[in-house]
């Protein structure tokens, strides 16, 4: 592997621990939060009215980064399953499979995120909604909308990983082997 390769599968590796972590902190940001609201609703009769709020944008940002870390160790949802770890032509051939997908799905998301209808950066998604503010924790709505090009962004460096050096071992992997 070439030392530009290495960066790549290096920056990715990076990006997993680092969207893990954050998806186990939004996880659990959001059990406690919707435990807050339970017990102020059925105990205190006083539900806040942000404990919804927060819990929905944490269940979307953990979501989002935890797909991430799915696609890294080949654990998201296939049709069919090919080892890509091997080096013969079915593994090339899956390698590239999952970085044309990859590209074909993320690539517009991505694109559309930024740039508006007939080229209008002032119309892209991320835009607009930093021109909103969240009515129950009134926070800038960019910063709830900037999870999908950020997570399109990783997903890209994850696709180039796999292809360079094959996805991650999944837990029940590293138990099994």
């Amino acid at each position: 592997m070439t030392r530009a390769g290495h960066a790549v599968v290096t920056l990715s590796n990076g990006l997993d621990r680092v969207c893990l972590l954050l998806a186990k902190a939004a996880l659990v940001g959001m059990v406690c939060v919707i435990m807050l609201q339970v017990v102020s609703r059925y105990g205190l009769r006083q539900p806040p009215a942000w404990t919804e709020e927060l819990a929905r944008y944490l269940m979307v940002w953990g979501g989002l980064l935890g797909a991430t870390a799915a696609f890294r160790r080949a654990a998201d949802p296939a049709i069919a399953r090919i080892d890509e770890r091997g080096a013969g032509p079915r593994a090339r051939l899956a390698r590239l499979a999952v970085v044309l997908t990859a590209i074909i799905f993320v690539g517009p998301i991505l694109y559309f995120s930024f740039v508006g209808p007939n080229f209008d950066l002032s119309r892209g998604f991320v835009i607009r909604m930093a021109a909103r503010t969240s009515p129950g924790l009134g926070i800038n709505l960019g910063f709830i909308a900037a999870a999908i090009p950020t997570v399109c962004a990783i997903l890209l460096i994850h696709a180039a990983a796999r292809v360079l050096d094959g996805p991650l071992a999944r837990p029940d992997q590293e138990l099994a082997g």
